[in-house]
């Protein structure tokens, strides 16, 4: 394609106060759902939105790509002009059964003709370069009318952050050679370690490590990686958005045929599903690949935010912050989560920083969510900040953690409270927290703590950030961003920073956070190979290094298989302690903290009415070097985990009156009265 010559500052300007119009809005706001190629045996109807356009073409291509047409000596395309019709929209009928085909659009504004993909696009080509007309029941695997999310694991949502390439490039994964990397390995079953059968790898270790929902790093497509050499040494963690309703190409195992993608993503969602395993894909609406992109070039300079000089905001750090607050793009916002529910079947929505989304687009798109079939139970979060200042208009509020309670009370958003409180700063290497740090900062983290074990919904905690109930925290310590957490505990604690070795303070400080995480009221979320000690050898920002640096090393889960045991512990004694997993803002008053010395934290959780195993349950953190003799409440109380070395659904001990703390831990314990025992 050709480069845009972008219209000058004045004119932006212009364009903008045009746009936020009443006669704009009046015109040209299209609430069709034929926007695209809707593909029909007989013909074809393509319609794009381009209200500020002269007129409008379309070309048909045999191949997606230039490469594949001088490959087969092929030159013939097809040219239509499109008539213009309501409210902006431009359309045309074409004869005959056209799927499979490829295509662009011809706009011309200003007098300059630029070609380029459709952004209403479901199938492309190679590299997104052309969009791909498609008959959707092509791609849908066997069955596939037959899958659905796997029953009540909205109930128990435990997420596990993961890269598609990440999960199975490991020589080492036990997954055959040609599905390596791709989105086929999820499909894969009985997956071991060197492939002896002795440790599970891949979809094998999720079902055994017990995680009831996948969060899968953008999987739509993208364009930092080009998809026509998957071989060469290329990565990237995926959030430059290029065709935001098609799979990415560069995990599937044909990057040429635009149906390929389509299925092999289906397929890795259906062996999600009958693994009892939930899919949770990462969108990017706040920023594009690149300006010069199909938004800018049907429609230039509406999708984007502008400051008042004329200049592009740059909140997202990516130079091309979108307007969520301009109708059509929050319309395309809606209508594109909605179809990724409804064609791909997905669980749950991750926004990729959410802070720069206006609420009343957030709003709009959960309420559109909750009307599709078994909607309600979709997942929807967000990163409730922005990368800097934007540009939003038209009074827009701005979906961050202090306007929490102006979002529905079923979106989340990411505590960094939890987050730094526990290990300290993600940005400042040496900043420590309460799992790492000295006394004076352990004391410091204290109340920060306590304020996120009632899921910050406690009104004695008067923090900015006040959810209307802790169905709106998602509790974690790393994510894909900044160091690992087995590398901030290094940094911020060792002189000699040793990534490999396993240090047992180390793994004692990861082991406490976890347990944390995993005993706050909210949403429970880790990333993948938290559990066993994942290094990135201090690497703080891997988005574009290379793939053996980021992708989860199985050897190494064997290696450090304590540490996943305790994880797989936390996740299943979860599920038996009461109020953790109520989502109600009431589940908070069930907590009842004792009066603990120093940087000490205990608390009593009691539910009669809960499900699970234990109707009562007290819990301490130790965060200090040392160990700590305390009294206990009145009661048989049962140790469930001692927090170091031993654990236990059932109870690993029997003791009352006095209790031994151990150094860095967070010990759980069940009333044993409460069974009738």
């Amino acid at each position: 394609m050709v480069e845009m010559c972008l219209p000058d500052c004045k004119k932006r300007v212009a364009l903008k106060r045009w746009f936020y119009s009443e006669d704009f809005l009046e015109k040209y706001c299209y609430a069709g759902q034929d926007l695209g190629a809707v593909w029909q045996k007989e013909g074809t109807l393509f319609k794009v939105w381009a209200p500020t356009a002269k007129k409008v073409g379309l070309k048909i291509y045999p191949f997606g790509s230039e490469e594949e047409m001088q490959r087969e000596g092929v030159e013939e395309t097809e040219f239509f002009f499109m008539m213009q019709e309501e409210c902006g929209t431009w359309s045309v009928w074409v004869d005959g059964d056209r799927e499979g085909q490829y295509y662009t659009y011809l706009v011309t504004v200003d007098g300059e003709t630029y070609e380029t993909n459709d952004p209403y696009a479901r199938a492309c080509g190679v590299n997104g370069v052309r969009s791909m007309v498609v008959d959707l029941r092509r791609t849908n695997p066997k069955d596939w009318e037959s899958d659905k999310r796997p029953e009540g694991i909205e109930q128990h949502p435990v997420i596990y952050e993961l890269h598609i390439k990440d999960f199975s490039n490991d020589l080492r994964s036990g997954v055959r050679e040609e599905w390596r990397g791709k989105y086929l390995a999820f499909t894969e079953e009985n997956t071991s370690l060197d492939k002896k059968g002795a440790f599970p790898s891949c979809l094998a270790y999720l079902k055994y490590l017990g995680v009831t929902y996948v969060h899968l790093l953008p999987m739509f497509d993208f364009g930092s990686v080009d998809e026509r050499d998957c071989r060469k040494q290329q990565f990237n963690w995926g959030y430059d958005p290029v065709n935001y309703n098609v799979p990415e190409g560069s995990y599937a195992t044909d990057v040429f045929d635009g149906h390929v993608r389509i299925l092999e993503l289906k397929q890795m969602v259906m062996a999600l599903h009958r693994a009892g395993i939930g899919v949770i894909m990462d969108v990017v609406f706040n920023h594009t690949y690149r300006l010069d992109g199909a938004f800018q070039r049907t429609v230039p300079d509406y999708y984007y935010r502008i400051y008042s000089d004329g200049s592009y905001a740059n909140g997202s750090a990516c130079g091309n912050d979108t307007a969520s607050e301009r109708e059509m793009f929050r319309r395309f916002m809606e209508d594109s989560v909605c179809y990724w529910a409804l064609e791909y079947h997905i669980d749950g929505f991750r926004f990729d920083l959410m802070g720069l989304h206006d609420t009343e687009t957030m709003n709009r798109i959960r309420k559109r969510l909750n009307q599709l079939p078994g909607g309600e139970g979709i997942l929807m979060y967000g990163e409730p900040w922005a990368a800097g200042d934007t540009a939003m208009e038209q009074e827009a509020i701005p979906a961050v953690a202090k306007n929490i309670r102006k979002l529905d009370s079923k979106i989340a958003i990411f505590s960094d409270l939890i987050r730094d409180s526990l290990k300290g700063s993600n940005f400042i290497a040496e900043h420590k927290g309460y799992v790492n740090g000295g006394k004076q900062e352990i004391i410091k983290a204290k109340e920060k703590v306590k304020n996120s074990v009632c899921g910050l919904c406690r009104a004695e905690y008067n923090g900015e950030v006040r959810p209307l109930a802790p169905s709106q925290i998602i509790n974690y310590v790393s994510a894909h961003d900044d160091w690992t957490l087995w590398d901030k505990l290094i940094v911020s604690t060792k002189k000699q920073k040793n990534y490999q070795n396993c240090d047992r303070d180390i793994l004692q400080m990861n082991k406490m956070a976890a347990g944390i995480v995993f005993t706050c009221l909210g949403i429970p979320f880790f990333q993948a190979g938290e559990e066993f000690a994942r290094t990135k050898n201090g690497c703080e920002n891997s988005y574009n290094s290379s793939s053996e640096l980021n992708q989860l090393d199985w050897g190494r889960a064997e290696e450090y298989q304590e540490l996943v045991e305790y994880y797989r512990f936390l996740i299943a004694v979860r599920r038996e302690l009461p109020v953790l997993e109520r989502t109600e803002r009431e589940a908070a008053d069930q907590i009842t903290f004792l009066n603990m010395r120093g940087a000490l934290i205990g608390f009593v959780i009691e539910d009669k009415k809960a499900f699970g195993r234990w109707k009562k349950a007290l819990v301490y953190y130790n965060p200090d070097s040392d160990k700590h003799q305390i009294s206990l409440p009145e009661g048989r109380w049962k140790i469930l985990t001692d927090g170091e070395s031993r654990w236990s659904l059932e109870g690993v001990e029997l003791v009352k009156n006095q209790l031994v703390l151990l150094a860095r831990t967070v010990t759980i314990l069940g009333c044993e009265e409460e069974l009738g025992i």
